[in-house]
């Protein structure tokens, strides 16, 4: 009978924390060929992303919130077998403050406690800390994109050079160009790529408490992509279409979103508005580009004391997403050449 392993990563909604999850499974997979490998998620976040991914053999889907409903009694906690050979949990967990990321605390508390291993329980890497199991470092995945993505995107045709434009994530407009600023930048592109096609891509409301393409409305995206040659809006046509779509474009532009670590999953690289909170961390084989912030704050991560950290905690736009800041990349940087090679 094959050793099992359970690798707890309810943490964060954003997509990108699901690419991290994938990543380690494929890791632990590939060190472990006879290992039975399970997922925990947050329910939250898109974990169908998980089936596309044969090496895992089943995804639990965790409330964030179990002890408002019953604590262990919690029925997404009940669903979960109790004993299991190995169990890893994401190392950051160790470092959730309870004044910030209560949700969360709670919901690992409550995890480490019904949780049992019959053989080793511990982090994914702690200073002094030997690993639980070997693990591949930065394996490649190639998301499978199902049959009925791949027929909805079959609608969208160019004969000549694409790129899909997401506009901002869940951070929201603070992080993010403004719809001024995106005309220019997708003018600018234009004017340097023959015969391009922009697709705009996102979504507009949050559903099952997912994340959003935040302050940008469709009313908003609707007048950009009007004042453009050529561009098409694909927004809210669901998860496995929009990756079906990206993949078939050459690239994808936008500031630094969870959403943008998946298109190197598909085979699409990644044109990276880097805005001064995090920087690019997963990395897929693929070619990618950032283009970095000049205010001295990149990258701010949790600094809440100081520069953009300070500002964005203030709930004030990022000094690197504001107009003056981007219109000097958009004049001079070779990043927006990049597009072409």
């Amino acid at each position: 009978m094959k050793k099992t392993l359970l690798l707890n990563w309810v943490y964060y909604r954003p997509v990108g924390h699901i690419v991290e999850a994938l990543k380690l499974t494929k890791g632990y997979s590939l060190a472990n060929p006879d290992l039975e490998i399970h997922l925990l998620l947050n329910s939250e976040a898109p974990q169908e992303l998980a089936e596309a991914c044969p090496w895992i053999t089943k995804t639990y889907p965790i409330s964030t919130k179990p002890w408002w409903r019953g604590g262990s009694r919690a029925k997404t906690i009940r669903a979960i077998p109790k004993q299991w050979d190995y169990i890893i949990t994401d190392d950051r967990t160790t470092r959730l403050a309870d004044w910030d990321d209560w949700h969360l605390v709670k919901t690992h508390k409550i995890l480490n406690r019904v949780l049992h291993a019959k053989i080793q329980k511990g982090y994914t890497e702690q200073a002094g800390t030997p690993l639980v199991l070997p693990c591949v470092g930065n394996p490649k995945l190639d998301l499978e994109i199902p049959p009925d993505a791949i027929t909805f995107a079959e609608r969208y045709h160019h004969d000549g050079p694409a790129i899909c434009v997401m506009l901002g994530g869940s951070a929201g407009g603070i992080q993010s160009p403004s719809v001024a600023m995106w005309e220019k930048i997708c003018l600018a592109l234009v004017a340097s790529i023959p015969n391009l096609k922009i697709y705009f891509t996102g979504v507009t409301k949050q559903e099952h408490g997912r994340t959003a393409t935040l302050d940008f409305s469709l009313d908003d995206i609707t007048k950009l992509a009007q004042r453009l040659p050529n561009a098409e809006i694909a927004y809210n046509i669901g998860l496995w279409n929009q990756l079906a779509l990206i993949k078939k474009c050459d690239v994808l532009v936008s500031p630094h979103t969870g959403f943008a670590f998946l298109p190197p999953l598909v085979g699409t690289p990644w044109l990276e508005l880097a805005n001064c909170r995090w920087p690019a961390y997963v990395f897929n084989d693929i070619p990618f580009y950032s283009v970095l912030p000049e205010c001295g704050s990149y990258p701010a991560l949790g600094d809440r004391n100081k520069g953009c950290g300070k500002r964005l905690h203030d709930g004030n736009k990022a000094l690197c997403m504001t107009d003056e800041s981007l219109e000097k990349k958009n004049s001079g940087d070779r990043a927006w050449r990049a597009t072409t090679t």
